[in-house]
This record gives structure tokens, sequence and C-alpha cells, in this order.
């Protein structure tokens, strides 16, 4: 396993952070989706990242993928915006990509691609949220086509989303089944609710989705019929990586400016760096950046070579949230009463940070998940 930068992985991220630094921190957009934002990423080439050549893609491998995600962390501030790009990515264009027919990737990879159309995932209903197999939208065979009924609950990018990948309960008796969909928004009876007011993360917008009646072509199908689940363990797996990866670059960029305050403010005739009390805040973020990178780079490592990483993904989700979140809140105890202000955002970064805990399966999830994982033998 070698953890070795090439020289064009280094160059990548520096130009990551540059464009984002550069392009993607217009205060106005933090608190709500911007379109231009969103054209500039896209003719970044950003959204093609390990799309295929033949695509218009840059096949880059999913280490080069999470060195330029973890980039775009650090140098955009706009954690919705980084956020809305992610769900985007990962959870619908990578999914077709990787497991649709050919007629499906030349029906959306290629708009995809280019920021034409917007991807979503809709797992989560109103009742269902870490029990996801016991969802209530159906799918019913008539004909050329499935008809969905249902709603789902909580989607992000759902106000703005042109594509749903949408998981719907194909079969009862004599097991339950469940079967992924490509739907669009166009489609006769999908409608969406207003943007839900968030806690944090308020550029990427989050709605309910409305399931009426809806036709869909069976060429629609993503995956096979009945193998949802599988594909919706697969489609987590990617989520708890790539999602959490732009975390890494958000606690340097918060530590950096831990450190400049705390050698900056003083009391007591003393920077508050020279109290351990402050420096080992310090010193935990950055124990927690290093380990999370270190984790990175395995999992990549373990999706280049076409390995699963369901394990060490639940443990990354795991691990790096509570430490983006203590991150932020250790951030605010240096910053004082000026980290409660919105002139220094932290109180920002922190808010955003509380949701990380919960998406993609809730932390309390993948303990249980690592749990299970922990029963096998070590050999």
């Amino acid at each position: 396993m070698d953890f070795t930068i090439t020289k064009a992985q280094k160059q990548l991220k520096r130009e990551v952070v540059e464009f984002a630094k550069n392009n993607l921190n217009d205060q106005e957009y933090f608190e709500k989706f911007s379109e231009d934002m969103w054209k500039k990423i896209c003719e970044f080439g950003f959204l093609g990242l390990t799309i295929g050549e033949e695509f218009g893609g840059l096949q880059e491998s999913y280490l080069t993928a999470a060195i330029a995600i973890e980039a775009l962390g650090y140098g955009c501030k706009n954690n919705g915006f980084v956020f809305v790009v992610m769900n985007h990515i990962w959870v619908c264009q990578n999914l077709i990509y990787l497991y649709g027919t050919d007629d499906l990737k030349k029906k959306y990879i290629e708009s995809m691609l280019t920021g034409a159309k917007i991807g979503a995932i809709a797992i989560t209903e109103p009742e269902s949220g870490s029990d996801a197999l016991s969802m209530k939208t159906t799918a019913k065979e008539m004909d050329d086509c499935y008809i969905l009924n249902g709603s789902k609950m909580f989607i992000s990018n759902g106000p703005i989303a042109d594509i749903f990948v949408v998981y719907a309960v194909t079969q009862e008796e004599p097991s339950r089944k469940i079967t992924a969909f490509v739907v669009e928004r166009k489609f006769d009876g999908v409608k969406t609710g207003p943007d839900i007011e968030k806690m944090g993360l308020v550029a990427c917008p989050t709605s309910e989705l409305i399931l009426d009646n809806v036709r869909v072509p069976k060429e629609n199908i993503l995956g096979k019929i009945d193998s949802g689940s599988v594909l919706m363990t697969t489609a987590l797996e990617w989520e708890r990586f790539y999602e959490f990866v732009p975390h890494i670059g958000v606690m340097q960029r918060v530590m950096e400016k831990c450190v400049e305050q705390a050698r900056a403010r003083k009391q007591f005739n003393r920077a508050i760096s020279d109290y351990q009390a402050i420096s080992h805040k310090i010193a935990d973020m950055k124990v927690a950046i290093e380990m999370a990178k270190q984790m990175m780079y395995k999992i990549a490592w373990l999706k280049d070579n076409g390995k699963t990483a369901y394990e060490e993904t639940s443990i990354f989700k795991l691990y790096v949230s509570e430490n983006y979140i203590k991150t932020c809140r250790d951030a605010m105890q240096i910053f004082g009463s000026y980290g409660y202000t919105k002139e220094y955002d932290i109180e920002r970064e922190l808010r955003d940070a509380l949701a990380c805990s919960i998406y993609s399966g809730t932390n309390e999830m993948q303990k249980n998940t690592i749990y299970n994982m922990a029963s096998f033998s070590y050999f």
C-alpha cells in the first residue's frame, strides 16, 4: 500500500484550493444555493473526476479524487455548497455510471457531468430513517413501466435536482425486495416540497420528494430488479467516504484559524497558545486530521483496487464526524465570545458540522455496524 502523493496530485490539490478560494466563497451565498458557483465548478471539470474519458470525464483514480475533494473542503468555506456537489457526484451520477446500463449512461451521464442536470438520492422517508428497509414507497409493474407512489423526506438537493435515484418496494411477499429507479423531475407526478429551513448547511437545498402515480420506464431500473438493498448498501459506502472527505479539509482550515487566534490573542500578558488548555486542543485537532487522512488513503486504495470498504467507511464516517464536531466546538472555546459571533464564522462552521453525526446513517448506526464486524475472526 503506497501512500506517496505524486507531483500531479499535489499540483491538482493546489489548483483546487486556489480555484475554490477565488470562486466559491461569495458570502452572499453562504445561506443559499448559487447557480453561478455551480456553473463555475462544472466548468472547472470537478464533476468528472472519476468518470471515463468516453463521457468527457478525467478518469482519475479514487485517491486523486479524494485528494481533490479534501482540497475543496479546505478552500471552499461554503460547506453547504460542497455538500450539494458531493451528493450530486457520489450518490446519483456515480451510481448511474457504475451500475447503470449503457443506455442509462448515454441518457444521463453527459448532462450530469456538465452540470446541466443536478442529481440527488432518495432513500429516507418521513417514518423510515435509520431503518431504511422499512420504507413504504412502492413500485408496481404495469406493462412497460413501473408506477411509483410514496414520499421521501430530507432529500439533499431536492428543490434543485433534475434526476433522482429513488428506492422503492417492488415485492412484499414472500420476502421484501427493493429496487432503485432513475426518476426525472419532469416525469408526471413528481413534486418536491419547499426548501426545509435547517440549522446549518443552508446552501444545500433540502426538501420532501412526492411521487404520485409516477410512470418510470423499465429501462430506468438501476442495477437489477429487486436488488435495491444491495445497491443501497453500496451507495452508502460511497457516501460515507466521499461526503466526509471534505470535512478533513474543513478541520484543517479551522485548525489554522485557531493557531492564528491563539498566537495573536493575549490574556494575563501571555499569548493564549502558551496555555496547555489551549495548545492541547489544537494538538488534538492535528492528531484527528492526520488519523483521518490515513483512513482516507486506505479507503481510496481499497476502492482503486476494486475492493469493498463497508466496515472501513463506517469507521471513517464515525471518526471524521465526531472529530469534525469536536474541532469546531473547541474552536469556539478558543475564540471565546468572538467565536459566538457571526463575524468570525466559527458559529457557522459548528452549525454546519453538527449534522454530520446524522446524515449517511447516524453515528449510533455506524457503531452497530462496527460492532457486528468486530465479531468476525481477526484471521
